[in-house]
């Protein structure tokens, strides 16, 4: 699978979405040809919820799946940094770590929109996260661009 990563925002940069992707392939098949992780500010991430989701509030996550009936699959992760940054508690790493997970979760079919799938989705990020440690797949590398 091709990955493609796009950093717009203008505080950090993000690398190492590939391999993260490449590995939780292993561990939740999706069986894409192509899929771009998008790292955003929160105006974007709240146009895009706006104009895809009819709701222009701030969210952690995006994903647009593959057209089921197209040749070539092709998906996006769209991942809020601005969102990560209001739990401190957690290293940024980690909690886009976790954002990228959940992407992928929802790109393999899981949802998390009633209770009882939403149950679901928390126990796999969790064995997701614990196979990416197995696996010893590295976090994703943060890069502070201001001064």
């Amino acid at each position: 699978m091709q990955c493609d990563t796009y950093n717009g925002h203008a505080k950090y940069r993000v690398d190492g979405a590939e391999e993260i992707l490449n590995t939780l392939e292993q561990f939740a098949p999706i069986n894409y040809d192509e899929l771009s992780v998008a790292f955003l500010d929160e105006a974007a991430i709240c146009d895009l919820h706006a104009k895809f989701l009819n709701n222009p509030e701030s969210t952690d996550v995006i994903t647009f799946p593959a057209d089921e009936n197209e040749d070539y699959r092709v998906g996006e992760i769209c991942i809020s940094i601005d969102e990560a940054l209001k739990y401190p508690q957690y290293a940024l790493k980690d909690e886009l770590t976790l954002y990228l997970v959940h992407g992928w979760l929802h790109l393999a079919g899981y949802d998390d929109i009633d209770p009882k799938d939403r149950l679901v989705m928390r126990e796999m990020e969790q064995k997701a996260l614990s196979f990416l440690n197995q696996q010893s797949c590295s976090r994703l590398a943060i890069e502070s661009l201001s001064a």
